[in-house]
């Protein structure tokens, strides 16, 4: 009985080996392909990473609006603020390849008014970074002749930015041991890098059940009152997509720190904005230079075999029309890492 019983589990050993040996082999195959100066850039040691990562991160967008009333024009700026989004993730990454667990405590007890999916893929030449995010509830206030006026939560904020870089000296220089630490930079080496961003989002007014407050026009905003105006806004739609050069570093003072910083300036060469209102469509115009920012820095400090880092990513956009209505965007996020490998 003990024999059959023993069996089983070592036939699932087994089987389980077969597996681990037919990955590796893939793997070992994708790693020759791999072109990498190994004075440079390796692989670690130790096939599995361990991460645990605590996140922050902040996002605000300001409206400059250019409203032309009796002849005079006047420039409004409605400026919000989303509360601070803190989660914590579990990594776990075998040779290159990961699996990630995420969670946000302040959905346990009721108090998420926002949705975030963030999805990076870092590789030597080729990543990027996926974010959606649905935000509402921003803490906000109107700026206009000179006056400041808090306004209440009355938009949602909604989100798509894919970020894809290729860095054309991947040989030596390498992102992911400065992100996701699946390889090591032994010497310091930089790469001029080239950037594609595509940004889609919409600002529009919250229905929560009161008279609907416009982001510019009546007050009230009601069809029945006499100053009902059809002309009010109901959502702001922008997409664009943007394409540049920048440059990266990865500084190796001795075997136990990398430093990192990066930055990926980039050009709006297309875009489709619009204004919702109650009465139709209005398709938006742009002032030259609309323009999307990536910036990453990064610490590691590596001991035997544990590490500990601190990550960055900032994203800044800037479109739309200077007479009209232009948006400007920040996002960032910082992580801290503490791992093993084993």
């Amino acid at each position: 009985m003990a024999f059959t019983m023993f069996l089983p589990a070592q036939i699932a050993a087994q089987h389980r080996h077969t597996l681990f040996q037919r990955l590796d082999s893939l793997l070992d195959v994708r790693d020759m392909r791999t072109k990498l100066d190994t004075n440079y850039v390796s692989r670690p040691d130790k096939h599995w990473n361990l991460r645990l990562i605590n996140n922050i991160s902040g996002n605000n967008f300001n409206l400059r609006v250019v409203d032309n009333i009796f002849d005079s024009k006047y420039v409004f700026y409605f400026r919000f603020k989303d509360p601070l989004r803190h989660t914590m993730t579990l990594s776990a990454n075998y040779r290159g390849l990961a699996v990630s667990f995420a969670f946000n405590p302040a959905s346990m007890f009721g108090k998420k008014t926002s949705t975030e999916i963030n999805v990076n893929s870092y590789g030597n030449h080729f990543g990027l970074d996926f974010l959606y995010e649905s935000n509402g509830k921003f803490e906000g206030k109107i700026e206009a002749d000179g006056e400041d006026f808090e306004l209440a939560s009355i938009v949602r904020e909604k989100s798509l930015t894919i970020n894809a870089y290729y860095a054309f000296n991947g040989k030596k220089f390498s992102y992911p041991a400065a992100f996701s630490q699946s390889y090591l930079q032994k010497r310091s080496a930089g790469s001029l890098m080239a950037g594609l961003s595509y940004n889609r989002g919409s600002v529009s007014v919250i229905d929560d059940g009161e008279p609907d407050s416009q982001l510019y026009g009546s007050e009230e905003g009601d069809p029945d009152s006499d100053s009902y105006d059809p002309n009010d806004v109901e959502k702001i739609k922008m997409s664009y997509a943007s394409i540049g050069l920048g440059y990266g570093y990865n500084f190796v003072p001795n075997r136990k720190w990398l430093f990192h910083i990066s930055t990926l300036p980039s050009i709006v060469f297309w875009r489709e904005n619009k204004l919702i209102k109650t009465i139709g469509v209005e398709m938006l115009k742009a002032t030259f230079p609309e323009i999307t920012i990536v910036a990453r820095g990064s610490i590691v400090h590596y001991f035997k075999h544990f590490f500990m880092g601190l990550t960055m990513v900032y994203n800044y956009t800037s479109a739309g029309d200077y007479e009209f209505i232009r948006l400007s965007h920040n996002k960032w996020r910082a992580r801290l890492i503490l791992g093993k490998r084993f």
